[in-house]
């Protein structure tokens, strides 16, 4: 037999069956595919999820959160390090602001993303804060979005409701991390097994079409992995730029194809590279959005759960990469129904 190890240290037994590199027990999948029992199953796992996380009770009260916490992620062949502030008012709205540097840069560039999604609307900015030579820039790219008649380029109210689907996509993904909730009804999708237990895999539809699964330890109760697909990113970093020596470059397909996030800072010799020019950075953006993304699978995997205000939330978040390492967030302080203000969610 085959078997896929995860971060989480849950080994998925392959008999006979294997999905997006996750095993499935053909007996168990075919049962939930057509008893007419297959969705109390699912009433009782999560049943018994919720009240493993506090009880049914606490988790519908819980309207709103903050997590805050140190973040590393391989992006462009380098590690990147930085904190991560989420918050979420369900049932539609959320912030993320990432702070991060460039890892090994000491005294570099402080750079900030912020992404906002508040119902059907949402918005995003990036600021560069000081560094040695104020010239870094990073482009990230998820492929072509649906564009205009003929393959035209976006227009900015396409643009605006792309990213608003995306923002969705990532809230209730989000949203299924922390509170075992999609969105959308899960159904019974079988069970994995490994030497250390089983755990019960539920799987529902993204506003993307494609299928996102929640595992769901059967000795705990509680979740395990997310698991999805999505297009790879791809990555153009260029720190040169006045003041400052080149750093090296990136390009289209750099990012998942670099070295391990805790491997090397980059590709030998990335160092002298020269800067590239505005010209070089515009051809490369026309050459990734003429290019189709190639699609990769996540999986988020949870650990370290404690309590915050009577709930079960986990205190680690590890993401795999097409089972390679991808991030790191620790959770270091969470808020269980703050006040938020409402120009948390404005533009500034």
């Amino acid at each position: 037999m085959r078997s896929v190890i995860s971060t989480a240290a849950i080994v998925m037994v392959a008999s006979l069956v294997e999905v997006d590199r996750v095993s499935f027990s053909p007996l168990a999948l075919a049962s939930a595919r057509t008893e007419s029992g297959g969705q109390d199953r699912v009433a009782g796992i999560l049943a018994a999820t919720k009240q493993a996380m506090g009880g049914e009770d606490k988790v519908a009260a819980l309207k709103g959160l903050t997590a805050e916490g140190p973040f590393r992620r391989a992006m462009g062949g380098r590690d990147m390090e930085g904190v991560v502030t989420l918050t979420i008012e369900r049932p539609d709205k959320m912030r993320r602001v990432e702070e991060m540097q460039l890892g090994g840069m000491v005294g570099g560039p402080t750079i900030e993303n912020v992404s906002v999604l508040t119902g059907n609307t949402s918005w995003q900015d990036s600021q560069n804060r000081g560094g040695m030579g104020g010239g870094m820039r990073i482009m990230i790219n998820q492929g072509p979005g649906p564009g205009g008649p003929g393959g035209s380029a976006m227009t900015p109210e396409q643009i605006d409701e792309a990213r608003t689907r995306r923002m969705k996509v990532d809230f209730y993904r989000m949203t299924a991390v922390l509170l075992a909730d999609a969105g959308t009804p899960w159904v019974d999708a079988g069970i994995a097994e490994s030497p250390e237990g089983k755990a019960d895999i539920l799987e529902t539809k993204e506003g993307t079409g494609r299928t996102l699964r929640l595992f769901i330890d059967q000795g705990t109760k509680l979740p395990l992995m997310v698991q999805y697909q999505d297009p790879k990113p791809r990555i153009m970093i260029n720190s040169g730029g006045p003041g400052g020596p080149g750093r090296g470059r990136g390009g289209p397909g750099s990012g998942p194809d670099g070295p391990r996030m805790r491997g090397g800072r980059g590709a030998p010799g990335a160092g002298d590279s020269p800067p590239i020019t505005p010209e070089q950075i515009k051809e490369r953006i026309a050459e990734m959005q003429r290019t189709p993304p190639e699609m990769g699978t996540y999986a988020m995997h949870l650990s370290d759960f404690k309590k915050v205000d009577g709930i079960m939330l986990p205190h680690k978040i590890e993401t795999s990469l097409d089972g390679e390492p991808n991030q790191e967030w620790t959770i270091e302080k969470y808020k269980v129904n703050p006040q938020i203000k409402p120009d948390v969610w404005q533009k500034k």
